[in-house]
């Protein structure tokens, strides 16, 4: 048995114990600089300009899903810590 602080539990459940939220940053810096590039740049060709709208939306929608999957693990992280704090 191991003698774990309180401390070091909200440490755990903390936002740091989820992939989905780097996901959702890699997604969302993504989707801005797509923006950036089809509102501040010159694009001509039509089969570019429809591949970074394409790029936008994939990325919009993963930061979107990413996004809540890592809000849902952090509410599940919170909910099992207290589990844990009250001996259940």
């Amino acid at each position: 048995m191991h003698w774990i602080a309180g401390t070091e539990l909200d440490t755990v459940a903390g936002l740091s114990n989820s992939i989905h939220l780097t996901f959702f940053g890699l997604c969302a810096g993504a989707a801005i600089a797509f923006a950036v590039v089809l509102t501040t740049g010159n694009i001509t060709d039509p089969m570019t300009h429809a591949g970074y709208v394409s790029a936008l939306i994939t990325s919009g929608v993963l930061a979107f899903y990413f996004g809540i999957r890592g809000v849902r693990d952090y509410r599940l992280a919170k909910r099992k810590l207290k589990e844990i704090k009250n001996g259940k």
